[in-house]
């Protein structure tokens, strides 16, 4: 026995070694993951990652396309799986905004992929087939995460680094990376999913014997079942999220299909970001101030924003400093974007407006300041203490200005404009 305790130390300790060897190694000092520092992307599609039964009993081949930068020698990247939004009910992952997403990420490094899932929510679109919907969706992206880690294993056809892979996803695609990442145990199924016939939280649509845990989540305009699935020591999460989404809920309420079925309450961005915070859980989180869903879909302001907030939080689990670290707060953005911390975020509307800006923040405001662009301070109103307040907006002149709103929580700076 004494003789296989320095036996096992020295086994333990080639192990770690050799763990630690197969991790990728991020030389900070370099502006990969960074910035874009690849030209162009080459896209491999309609890779068949697996199979599985629709909600119609209808076998699905179920393919995704990889985005890799062109010309890397790097031997070991890490991968963001993109999922598209739709509802549920449509989408393909040729989406413009998962495209761009994967575009904009290959240029800086990594590996990315975008995937076809299993759509359809049968009549009676109620809360039950809803929540069957999100299940399948789920139980695919597991499998394709099980199919990279089992390409690593293997050919390595993709050259990504299996101890980093990231799960993103739009509106939709959000909901399913949310529930990949935090629907990991049994007794938290939803009674309304009969396992016997759905199969477990893995499911079988391909890739069996690889885990399909993430090591990041990236929320754009999601939500969870609940907050409570959320548990210290999960994975690391960033969401942005607007706070006027008529689609997906900012918070807690009730989330309907299509603007008309009512389908079942879920924890929007804000109530997961501040559940999060709660327990400890590393994330971060930006407030499309004003906008509403996906807004980074028509905007090419709202997806450089989206970019670069999602990049920083990636390049910060890598263990390095973003060359840009806070680009975002505290800066006046003229897509009508800012960012608001968890406990004091604020609306406008109309925006643009004609006679008034009606504004609604979650903390007391006490006075208003509207800027021009070049720092002019153009009308200033005072309020009584209000959560609720209106700026007459009749004698400023047509152009877009900022609104600096003094509340009992800080300062908070709108994008405003006048018609």
């Amino acid at each position: 026995m004494k003789k296989t305790i320095p036996f096992l130390i020295f086994s333990v300790s080639l192990l770690l070694t050799l763990q630690a060897s197969a991790q990728t190694v991020v030389n900070c000092s370099l502006p990969r993951y960074d910035q874009e520092i690849f030209s162009s992307v080459d896209i491999s599609s309609n890779i068949v990652y697996g199979s599985a039964v629709d909600a119609n009993g209808v076998t699905q081949t179920l393919t995704l396309d990889v985005y890799q930068p062109s010309g890397d020698t790097a031997s070991q990247r890490p991968l963001i799986i993109w999922v598209h939004g739709g509802s549920f009910l449509s989408g393909t992952k040729n989406d413009v905004d998962v495209v761009a997403l994967s575009t904009r990420f290959a240029k800086r490094g990594y590996v990315c992929a975008s995937i076809k899932y299993r759509l359809g929510i049968p009549f009676p679109q109620n809360e039950t087939n809803a929540t069957k919907a999100v299940y399948r969706a789920m139980q695919d992206m597991r499998a394709a995460v099980r199919f990279f880690r089992k390409d690593a294993a293997s050919v390595n056809d993709y050259k990504i680094d299996s101890d980093m892979i990231f799960g993103g996803g739009s509106s939709a695609g959000a909901f399913t990376a949310l529930h990949l990442a935090y629907l990991d145990e049994v007794s938290e199924i939803p009674s309304v999913i009969d396992t016997v016939q759905m199969g477990n939280l893995e499911g079988s649509s391909g890739n069996p014997g690889y885990p399909s845990h993430i090591s990041g989540v990236i929320n754009l305009c999601g939500a969870l079942g609940s907050k409570n699935y959320i548990k210290l020591g999960d994975a690391p999460l960033v969401s942005m999220h607007g706070p006027v989404d008529q689609t997906v809920p900012y918070g807690t309420d009730i989330i309907y299909l299509l603007g008309v079925f009512p389908l079942m309450q879920v924890d929007g961005s804000h109530t997961i970001h501040d559940h999060a915070n709660t327990i400890g859980l590393q994330n971060s989180m930006y407030t499309y101030f004003g906008a509403g869903h996906v807004p980074y879909v028509s905007s090419s302001a709202y997806m450089d924003t989206t970019v670069k907030f999602v990049s920083n939080f990636l390049y910060g689990l890598m263990g390095c400093q973003p060359s840009d670290p806070n680009p975002l707060p505290n800066t006046f953005i003229t897509t009508g974007i800012d960012f608001l911390s968890n406990d004091n975020y604020a609306s406008i509307y109309p925006n643009p407006a004609d006679k008034e800006f009606r504004i609604e923040s979650e903390s007391i405001v006490y006075k208003a300041e509207v800027y021009a662009l070049d720092g002019k301070l153009i009308h200033v109103e005072n309020f009584q203490g209000e959560k609720k307040v209106s700026i007459n907006s009749e004698k400023i002149a047509s152009g877009n200005y900022m609104i600096r709103l003094h509340t009992e929580k800080g300062i908070l700076r709108i994008k405003a404009i006048k018609n």
